[in-house]
């Protein structure tokens, strides 16, 4: 197996390579470097919807997802944004006709409602000159601001439809020339004016053009007909500077000003020097050259910025970070043996029906173990007689046969990403015999949770039978458990959850949940500990039972970085599960953009880890709202390296990490594979 332990106590890591030394240099003043890289402007705002507007809470929920991505791809570039309130947008002064600094830009990130008044208020800001940059909803008040009339909301008609963004607007200075996006619903839209231009259009998985608007744009700002997702984020993040740079020229000074500042802050290093020194400790010629050719850009940069030539600044400072990163990514080998993974969320590999490619492309890159997602708590990808079958393997066959085959093949070892509890996807027919068998979890407020309670025997059974199926069936090297956990604290408060801890704890509790909620209950204590033993006892019995079908078996757990706070919180308590050997490794989920805040995770963790068992730190490349580029994943497989960790693991292997990570990985840190260790 690939397992590379340590004695995990801190300053007991006695071996150090020249390059990590280099590390040490770069972690004073890690945090001023991350928050003062650019003066932040505040000439955006970010109109909310609420409740109180008229919205559903669901769409509320989802604009503020929206809004968060949009806040981090704004500061990326060097601005920073102001979310308000729609319903009380009226109110605030940088929106009003006497104001002295209005706003220069609003985005509505997802807005189905506009009041009459913020209708009103809106049409006054466009008018004095004010740009919108509106995205999936249009109501009939912003599309005529916009030239725009609405024609329909459109699911995909099949999968694939609406996979990426073909433009066409040479006037627009830096825009790509496409962007990855797979989307599963658009608003169609249509020009009312000519002075309205349609720049981009939708293009499905085979290349071919749907003929539908993508982006709009016109004297007044501009409309996506869906909203921003995290896929392919670094070239989206270029084309909203684009299209902010065309909207309101002035903004080009800032957006240049950040380039600059951020073109040689590259991994873990954050200044020149300190790259030089790195790349010159790596010996590699190939990596002095790409250094070389970034220093001789990053003047052409330095010099359009003075001369005022914003654009061919950005342009030029883009270049030279590419060119600093390449350096790096050079200047990375792999002396030791480790665990180099990745998570696969879809089941499918990064090609839909090719496990053959999908496991080629990660042992070319020194990719040694894929971790991919085969079973939900009410769904398999597989033959399973245990679980409903998916339309994964409906359509594509048994992934985890398939996985096996391609994986081994090439060397790679294959966990089974097994998804505890939670039914999302399961067929409705079996969510709802689960409900009508009072399995599943019950809220704080008497609501239902399409979770499988895990005090119920029957889905201690069920969890189990499904992977004793899978280590029986299939020749697996490991068993991966995610969502090993409950939903969060407001959950399971369950009638049999009530009498089974009344008969654990002999007490009679008579108000229910109220004397078990966190923080107020006078038994919440007992509760959380309780809880956590439902859960322990899962993963106890998998590795009992799984090690005696195939003794050599893995067994490992995806877990939520914040130790002990996640015991409390979600009834994990995974230091007991490695204390008391139910575990042979976890994958923190570390998922930050801040190496100081991943430096102290992984610390935390490995101080606390009894030794023996090992932790891959996962990397959020492509989690939820994360702009994590390429160079700053390397920086955070370095850290895990220095801090003593046994390996890595990267979420999520997709076409799209294909494309931007595994290129950084091959180049240096999978570029040597040892030996594993037995």
């Amino acid at each position: 197996m690939f397992f590379r332990v340590f004695h995990q106590q801190r300053g007991q890591l006695k071996t150090f390579s020249t390059k990590s030394i280099i590390l040490i240099l770069v972690l004073v003043g890690w945090t001023s470097a991350l928050t003062d890289i650019a003066a932040q402007q505040t000439d955006i705002a970010i109109l909310l919807p609420s409740t109180a507007s008229g919205a559903a809470e669901g769409d509320v929920n989802y604009a503020r997802s929206v809004s968060r991505r949009f806040v981090r791809m704004l500061k990326s570039i060097g601005f920073s944004a102001d979310q308000l309130e729609e319903a009380s947008a009226a109110n605030v002064p940088r929106l009003q006709e006497t104001s002295s600094n209005p706003y220069r830009l609003v985005i509505l990130p997802l807005n189905p409602k506009i009041s009459t008044k913020t209708a009103l208020l809106l049409k006054s800001f466009v008018a004095r000159g004010g740009k919108l940059f509106v995205t999936y909803n249009l109501a009939d008040e912003i599309a005529s601001l916009l030239n725009l009339r609405s024609i329909k909301w459109m699911r995909q008609e099949a999968p694939g439809q609406f996979t990426s963004i073909q433009f066409d607007a040479p006037d627009i200075l830096g825009i790509p020339k496409s962007v990855r996006q797979t989307s599963w619903n658009i608003t169609v839209a249509e020009p009312t004016s000519q002075q309205t231009k349609i720049i981009g259009h939708w293009y499905n998985a085979e290349g071919e053009s749907t003929g539908y608007p993508a982006f709009f744009i016109g004297e007044a700002g501009v409309f996506f007909s869906h909203v921003f997702l995290p896929d392919d984020i670094r070239t989206k993040t270029h084309l909203l500077a684009a299209l902010l740079g065309h909207l309101v020229p002035d903004f080009q000074h800032a957006m240049a000003k950040r380039e600059l500042e951020a073109m040689t802050t590259v991994g873990h290093i954050k200044n020149l020097d300190t790259l030089t020194k790195f790349v010159g400790y790596g010996g590699v010629s190939e990596a002095q050259q790409a250094l070389q050719t970034g220093k001789t850009v990053t003047n052409e940069a330095q010099t359009e910025y003075a001369r005022k030539d914003y654009y061919k600044a950005m342009t030029a400072a883009r270049e030279s970070r590419n060119a600093l990163s390449k350096a790096y990514f050079l200047s990375h080998l792999s002396d030791e043996t480790e665990g180099r993974a990745l998570w696969n969320h879809s089941g499918l590999g990064a090609y839909p029906g090719n496990w053959e490619r999908s496991a080629k492309e990660l042992a070319t890159a020194g990719i040694n173990m894929i971790f991919p997602n085969m079973a939900w708590g009410g769904l398999a990808h597989y033959d399973s007689s245990v679980l409903p079958q998916s339309a994964k393997f409906t359509k594509y066959g048994d992934q985890i046969a398939q996985c096996v085959k391609a994986a081994h093949k090439h060397k790679l070892e294959v966990h089974v990403w097994k998804i505890t509890w939670n039914l999302e996807g399961a067929p409705k027919e079996f969510v709802d015999k689960m409900q009508k068998d009072g399995r599943t979890q019950i809220s704080s407020t008497g609501d239902t949770i399409n979770w499988l309670c895990p005090s119920n025997p029957e889905n201690v059974l069920l969890e189990l039978n499904a992977i004793t199926e899978i280590v029986r069936n299939y020749d697996v090297d490991g068993i991966h458990l995610d969502y090993i956990r409950y939903p969060g604290s407001r959950a399971c408060y369950c009638d049999e959850c009530h009498k089974r801890f009344m008969l654990a704890t002999r007490q009679h509790i008579q108000e229910w949940p109220a004397s078990v909620l966190p923080g107020t209950g006078q038994h919440a204590k007992a509760y959380v500990e309780w809880r956590a033993q439902q859960i322990t006892r899962l993963v106890r019995l998998i590795h009992k039972r799984a090690r005696q079908i195939k003794p050599n078996i893995k067994i490992s757990t995806a877990v939520f970085g914040g130790y002990p706070s996640c015991v409390t919180s979600i009834g994990q308590d995974w230091i007991a599960w490695a204390k008391a050997g139910y575990v042979d490794f976890v994958c923190p989920m570390n998922y930050t953009e801040d190496p100081k805040y991943f430096t102290d995770l992984l610390e935390n963790q490995l101080a606390l880890m009894p030794k023996g068992v090992a932790i891959y730190p996962g990397i959020g490349a492509t989690a939820s709202n994360s702009l994590l580029t390429p160079d700053a994943v390397i920086g955070q497989i370095h850290l895990a390296r220095f801090l003593g960790a046994s390996g890595w693991t990267i979420f999520d292997y997709s076409a799209n990490i294909s494309r931007t990570i595994l290129p950084a990985i091959q180049m240096g840190v999978g570029k040597h594979k040892a030996e594993p260790v037995h």
